[in-house]
């Protein structure tokens, strides 16, 4: 145990002996947080913004040779930024500062490709600077992102670019703070401009970058910020950009030990040292802006669905807002943040055991006695004695009471104890588990466990294993009132139409005429062929209450009839076209291209394509080149495709043709096989 965290322990154990029948508390259950990693978790939620030289040239991983004098915002506006995010309950909010094109958003002095050199403020604009200030005004903490990677700087990869990055940090923690996290991205090496070389780099990032002296430098004059990234984090990336951790969430980690990519997601029960998750996602598929997304924007029942799995799953929520062209939020985005906080606000609002007195099992004195975990004190906690690693809390209802969330804390500074627990209900005298699809495993900082609406003469949760005596701070219960979701809409390789969504009780209603769906459109009760091309639009709705949800809105173009793969030819290929992102096409041992052949000639003006959607996916393209009837139409990378593997659009002037080729010319880490889960074109006649 560090020092501070063994005062803090030692502190807590003399207030709690200093009074009552002086029964010490638990010991702690190894590893157990800092003081400022209990602070930063209870933020729970604060939000990313990626704006740059990306931004104006419509890129993700910009190569490093856009020119400086393309970022040029018409209407920047930081202050609208930090409204924004406050208004959608965000603690704070981390500037991507320098991305991996290496376009700095300050003035800095280490190098000559930064917002200096651009017609922003006739180049006397500071970003970094205009947000701090915002978010100094605003209430809202501030921090960091520097990407490590820079694929602009010529000295990258070489024994100089150490000392310019670490002066750019410098630069950073000395004119900006306070800070409340630093990110160190996870993208190390590879191609870039690197100053005109045009060629690729490799690095070993566990010591390329100096972490050690880094982490040393930003503690020095910033000791509450927290590290992600790098060699000597203090919180971990969740093994996703999808903004979900698993239902089991562990908070001690080991970077030290072989581990699947993915392990980030779970944590490790046996982990050495605490590291809690942060889920970052974005609003939009991409994280810089992109006007093709405008209608892409995540559905509020979605974003609240992430909240559930991160938050509820004993971790943070990082949500990106990719800024607009403009300099400021989009409205959809804007709103449907704000949409989204007020939704949870409003399914979160009234705790159904306030003032409720619980029986437990056993406890392990006065200072802890079961009532704890509903006085609305955070550092007051239930416990049982040594040696009593299971338990039992019993909360009695107003009979008939609904409801179909339970909200559990762990008193997270004497360690994550909790492995397994189970959630039942009373009616009428018989006592019975919610329906529930979680995993009741880990509890941590929080854990919020959805169920099907039930009535209940009482609650009694069951603690059935842990790591040693239970402490358990919280316990809450809400009646969440119903949400309705967005369908999701596809179409297989027989044209069958699918709709479904997973709102409790929800129906759902369509269209075909490119009209709105409402409450009067045709039920949806099984599928429907759509031989041709055409749009399918759809609502969830609760009839009762005469309600319908976000619409869902599905172009389909050329059928899947109107595809044959003639190489290879491989029967296998027809898993291209059969509108399922799990099913995937993986192509022959050395073969990185697909021939595909249309039924007949079409002006094309685009093409989709979707990587394996698995959680453990591999043979993402990563770079690509498109043919038609032999000429080259397009050619690019799928940025960031391996940690957010999404559907990627691409856009060209339309040609008439017959014959595609899909090749790929750079392949994710390097895999042997080329995986394609769906492929598609888009056509304009």
């Amino acid at each position: 145990m560090n020092t501070t965290n063994l005062l803090t322990v030692t502190l807590l154990a003399s207030l709690f002996c200093a009074c009552g029948d002086n029964v010490p508390p638990p010991e702690p259950v190894m590893p157990v947080p800092t003081p400022e990693q209990v602070a930063w978790q209870k933020m729970e939620n604060y939000a990313f913004v990626h704006f740059g030289l990306n931004t104006f040239n419509d890129l993700e991983w910009g190569y490093g040779d856009t020119p400086a004098e393309t970022f040029n915002p018409t209407n920047l506006d930081c202050e609208q930024w930090v409204r924004v995010i406050k208004a959608a309950g965000l603690k704070g909010v981390i500037l991507t500062a320098k991305h991996h094109d290496g376009f700095c958003l300050w003035p800095t002095k280490t190098v000559d490709y930064n917002i200096s050199k651009s017609p922003y403020k006739d180049g006397k604009g500071d970003m970094v600077r205009e947000l701090s200030d915002a978010c100094k005004k605003h209430g809202l903490k501030f921090g960091l992102y520097l990407s490590p990677w820079d694929r602009h700087n010529a000295e990258y990869g070489r024994e100089g670019y150490q000392k310019v990055y670490h002066e750019q940090i410098n630069e950073l923690i000395s004119n900006y703070g306070p800070l409340f996290e630093f990110w160190f991205d996870g993208a190390n090496g590879g191609n870039g401009w690197y100053g005109g070389a045009n060629e690729t780099r490799s690095i070993d990032p566990k010591s390329y970058y100096g972490y050690e002296k880094a982490r040393e430098m930003i503690k020095a004059k910033h000791p509450d910020a927290m590290i992600f990234g790098g060699t000597v984090p203090d919180i971990r990336w969740i093994g996703n950009e999808s903004g979900w951790a698993g239902e089991t969430n562990w908070s001690p980690y080991s970077y030290d030990r072989e581990a699947k990519y993915n392990q980030a997601q779970w944590g490790m029960k046996d982990g050495d040292k605490w590291l809690p998750g942060e889920c970052d996602v974005s609003i939009r598929p991409g994280w810089f802006y992109h006007h093709r997304e405008d209608h892409q924007v995540r559905t509020v029942p979605n974003l609240v669905d992430l909240y559930y799995r991160s938050v509820g799953h004993n971790a943070n929520f990082l949500l990106n807002f990719p800024v607009a062209l403009s300099g400021q939020i989009h409205p959809t985005d804007s709103a449907r943040a704000v949409e989204w906080y007020h939704t949870i606000q409003a399914e979160l609002k009234d705790n159904l055991l306030a003032g409720v007195k619980p029986k437990a099992s056993d406890t392990r004195g006065s200072n802890y006695k079961a009532v704890n975990v509903t006085d609305d004190s955070w550092d007051s906690y239930w416990a049982t004695p040594d040696g009593v690693t299971t338990g039992t809390l019993t909360f009695p209802l107003p009979a008939g009471t609904q409801l179909n969330r339970v909200m559990i804390q762990e008193y997270i500074p004497l360690g994550q104890r909790v492995c397994a627990f189970a959630i039942e209900v009373e009616k009428e005298g018989v006592w019975s588990p919610v329906e529930t699809s979680d995993t009741l495993s880990t509890v941590g900082y929080k854990r919020i466990v959805r169920f099907k609406t039930t009535q209940a003469d009482a609650l009694r949760i069951s603690f059935t294993e842990a790591k040693g005596p239970l402490c358990i701070n919280n316990v809450e219960a809400f009646l969440a009132p119903p949400l309705l979701e967005q369908p999701a809409i596809v179409r297989n390789a027989k044209n069958e139409v699918r709709i479904a969504v997973e709102s409790e009780g929800a129906e759902i209603r369509y269209t075909t005429d490119g009209t709105e769906p409402t409450i009067s459109s045709t039920s949806y009760t099984e599928p429907f062929v759509l031989a041709g091309k055409g749009t399918v639009k759809a609502v969830s709705c609760d009839v009762a209450s005469g309600k319908v949800g976000p619409v869902a809105t599905r172009r389909f173009d050329l059928p899947a009839s109107d595809y044959r793969v003639v190489d290879p030819k491989d029967e296998k290929a027809a898993l291209m076209f059969d509108g399922n992102g799990y099913t995937t096409y993986y192509l022959p041992d050395g073969k990185r291209a697909v021939t595909i052949e249309l039924s007949a000639p079409h002006t094309i003006s685009g093409f989709i394509y979707t990587p394996n959607q698995g959680r453990d996916a591999q043979g993402h393209i990563a770079n690509y080149r498109l043919l038609i009837d032999g000429k080259e139409v397009a050619s690019g990378e799928f940025s960031n495709i391996k940690n957010n593997p999404i559907e990627q659009e691409i856009r060209f002037t339309p040609v008439k043709g017959k014959k595609i080729v899909l090749q790929a010319t750079r392949v994710v880490d390097e895999m042997k096989h080329v995986g394609i889960a769906e492929f598609s074109v888009i056509t304009e006649d």
